[in-house]
């Protein structure tokens, strides 16, 4: 059973052969290149033979564009650190201008897909990463951003009105390079960042067009929910297929209580912080950590995941030993 049957099979509720597993991660310094980034990342994919590919956009691509002062690539965290923001006082949204979303470094990861589809062929779903506008707010201003959803909500509104704009044709041309869905990343879902209506108001509001443009042509779209305190309860206003959230730790809840709050499939299970077994731990903690997650929803419209990008200082071992819990797990039914 190849990546793309065994996850069509889970969507309709049908039997499976094993437990899929997946994780993403940056790969520097190979991922400084379009090149670099399609060849480490087809490594990486098929030394575990995980069964969906997440294209690890470089960072800088969300704001470069706007004039984001970035610092030179970190190559332990693989990630290009803000220097400077682009909005520096409420009334630089509004100065925000329109972009060719298939130029530039968009168009270099337009190709990335390109190159990953023609490497990795049909057989394994390949998500594109989709920043929301709220979380490409954050890249231009810091938590600025959530302060003026209270302060100056026009001003913020004109931004991520563009840039929604944007992404939505973004989204698009990564459909049609070979990407199966996106991979929403939203920042905001979170107690300490807006209230429930403001989220309402300054990102769903935006995020779900971005979502609707690709919604036909798609098969396969994650929304993954960012940072601590979140409100898991959000995953219920998008059409999405599944859910990632870092369940380990007291960032959001477990398998189990997500299990009752989302139908689809959960993507979770492995820590991918520094400070945890996957990371830490010897093989057999890693191990014991797989079969956990694999426990708590019955290996029922799961997939082992991390919750956020795996960390670069994760042991090969470690993999090794969570790969072999999904080859051994015994499905029921």
């Amino acid at each position: 059973m190849h990546s793309k049957e065994r996850l069509e099979r889970i969507l309709r509720g049908e039997p499976i052969d094993r437990i899929p597993f997946a994780l993403w991660r940056h790969i520097p310094p190979e991922d400084t290149t379009p090149e670099g980034l399609v060849n480490a990342t087809v490594r990486f994919v098929r030394r575990w033979d995980f069964d969906l590919v997440k294209a690890m956009f470089p960072n800088r691509i969300w704001t470069a564009h706007w004039g984001t002062d970035f610092a030179s690539y970190d190559r332990g965290g693989g990630f290009y650190p803000i220097q400077q923001y682009v909005v520096r006082e409420p009334g630089d949204w509004t100065k925000l201008r329109p972009f060719d979303p298939t130029k530039g470094l968009f168009g270099e990861q337009i190709e990335v897909l390109r190159q990953l589809r023609n490497q990795l062929g049909p057989n394994i779903p390949i998500i594109a990463t989709m920043f929301t506008p709220m979380t490409v707010g954050l890249e231009l201003a810091g938590q600025s951003a959530h302060t003026h959803a209270v302060t100056h909500p026009k001003e913020l509104h004109a931004g991520l009105g563009l840039i929604s704009e944007g992404l939505a044709d973004f989204a698009e041309a990564c459909v049609q390079a070979g990407a199966d869905g996106i991979f929403m990343a939203v920042q905001s879902a979170r107690q300490d960042a807006l209230s429930a209506q403001q989220f309402q108001e300054f990102g769903l509001a935006y995020d779900l067009p971005i979502l609707e443009r690709v919604r036909s042509k798609t098969w396969f779209n994650i929304l993954h929910l960012c940072k601590p305190h979140l409100r898991f309860e959000t995953v219920r206003f998008y059409p999405v297929q599944a859910v990632n959230w870092h369940d380990r730790g007291t960032t959001g809840p477990s398998l189990r209580a997500a299990r009752e709050m989302f139908e689809g499939i959960l993507i979770a299970g492995l820590d991918h912080e520094g400070t945890g077994a996957f990371v830490q731990g010897v093989p057999a903690e890693a191990a014991a950590q797989a079969r956990d997650a694999i426990e708590q929803v019955q290996g029922k419209g799961f997939i082992l995941g991390p919750g956020c990008v795996s960390h670069l200082g994760t042991p090969e071992a470690n993999i090794d030993a969570a790969h072999q819990v999904i080859q051994n797990y015994k499905l029921q039914g």
